[in-house]
């Protein structure tokens, strides 16, 4: 009797290890940065809640880029701590391809937005206002 009763112990153990785990993949999986698609519209949302956006500017075989997200971009931006004062969307520096609204409603690219704010490295992060104009000095690397 005492036996089961240890292997039953051990295996709800095991259960809840396992549930944990497959919820932590789970969240992980949600929390995942939004790539930035319209900016004006963005903006308005910015504007209306009051809270600066969080531009981050990435490439996507930046190791940095990987690790400064799943450590620290992603989980804030879940966190209720610190999700509701801040929008957050990605840029891909290099994308040619992802069509994007500017701030000011005119059409451009991810890699043409990128040298409108002049970013050299990856990752960084720059604080706008709901017009786009920078908050404070970028954040360069990891």
């Amino acid at each position: 009797m005492v036996t089961m009763k240890n292997f039953l112990r051990r295996l709800g153990v095991g259960l809840l290890i396992l549930a944990c785990a497959s919820s932590a993949a789970l969240a992980q999986q949600s929390q995942k940065l939004e790539f930035a698609d319209d900016l004006a519209a963005l903006g308005k949302l910015a504007a209306a809640r009051q809270v600066p956006i969080l531009l981050v500017f990435t490439y996507p075989v930046c190791s940095y880029c990987m690790r400064a997200k799943a450590a620290h971009l992603e989980p804030m931006r879940v966190s209720s701590n610190y999700g509701p004062k801040v929008i957050m969307r990605e840029i891909e520096t290099e994308n040619h391809a992802l069509a994007l609204r500017d701030f000011d409603g005119s059409p451009t690219t991810h890699a043409d937005f990128t040298r409108k704010y002049d970013v050299r490295s990856v990752p960084t992060v720059i604080v706008v206002d709901a017009r786009g104009k920078v908050l404070a000095d970028p954040i360069i690397g990891l």
